[in-house]
């Protein structure tokens, strides 16, 4: 947690990178702030960017992935550059599109524990505990991690990242090969994890889950730089999805027919019935 006076945002600063062996920018002179508690959605067409945004939050960008790298990333304050991956892991956490390569436990216990107890926490049960709770993972404790479905994989590596009480959680492409259940219940985990405090930024093409997610900001990445920065309002704006090559959710679709603007089908269909 961050002491009283600290910073609690993610700035980064008029960031270029190029991956080695590249001739091109993935990231070109790009700034923007992540403040929390918040929901932020990163959307944009397949390679605009936003998994390489994604990997500056926690140091794997420039620590990790190798190439030309300008600009810089804080966190709270704390210049990734100058702090190791390990220490940044604390800070943000990352979840990544394939949860199954995270793990290396024999139970969900061992794994959701292994983190505050490698650091010598002597509340790591307890961390635990909360972490299971909030994931909805409990009654699994003893299961093994790779007898999990997709949507509970998923919620075991956002409860490892709790356990390590880290102020940002970061999701890569959180819905792919998730079911309707899944996707569901990942909504309900991230806007409880957002009304507890934490940051949650969330990389995505899939436009019909972030509506159905009501972030509290969108950010439009279009060829390595930030096309749009706004509301919930966007997922409407079917010109501007459009210019940045996206589809828009059913909801905008339907809406525009209708003469009706909403963010969601719930939105549509209050806005009809009245």
């Amino acid at each position: 947690m961050s002491k009283k006076g600290e910073r609690e945002l993610i700035e980064i600063e008029r960031v270029s990178f190029k991956y080695s062996g590249s001739n091109e920018y993935a990231l070109k002179d790009l700034s923007l702030s992540i403040s929390r508690p918040s929901i932020t959605a990163i959307v944009g067409r397949n390679g605009a960017g936003k998994s390489t945004l994604l990997r500056l939050l926690n140091g794997l960008i420039p620590h990790f992935y190798e190439g030309e790298f300008r600009g810089r990333v804080l966190v709270d304050g704390v210049d990734t550059r100058e702090v190791d991956i390990s220490d940044l892991s604390r800070k943000v956490g990352l979840v990544f599109q394939n949860p199954e390569h995270m793990f290396f436990s024999e139970t969900v216990w061992d794994e959701v524990i292994f983190g505050p107890k490698a650091l010598g926490r002597n509340d790591f049960e307890e961390l635990g505990e909360k972490a299971l709770r909030l994931t909805g993972l409990t009654d699994m404790k003893d299961y093994p991690p790779w007898s999990l479905s997709g949507g509970e994989m998923k919620r075991l590596s956002i409860a490892c990242i709790l356990s390590m009480e880290t102020d940002y959680i970061a999701l890569d492409e959180p819905t792919v090969g998730q079911d309707a259940v899944s996707r569901r219940e990942l909504i309900e985990i991230l806007r409880n994890l957002r009304n507890m405090g934490k940051g949650i930024i969330v990389v995505s093409h899939d436009l019909e889950w972030i509506s159905d997610l009501r972030p509290d900001r969108i950010i439009v990445i279009r060829d390595g730089y930030v096309f749009v920065d706004g509301g919930r309002d966007l997922l409407a704006d079917v010109t501007i999805l459009a210019r940045a090559g996206l589809i828009p959710p059913m909801s905008a679709i339907i809406g525009r027919a209708i003469g009706v603007r909403g963010f969601g089908i719930d939105d549509i269909l209050k806005e009809v019935l009245g």
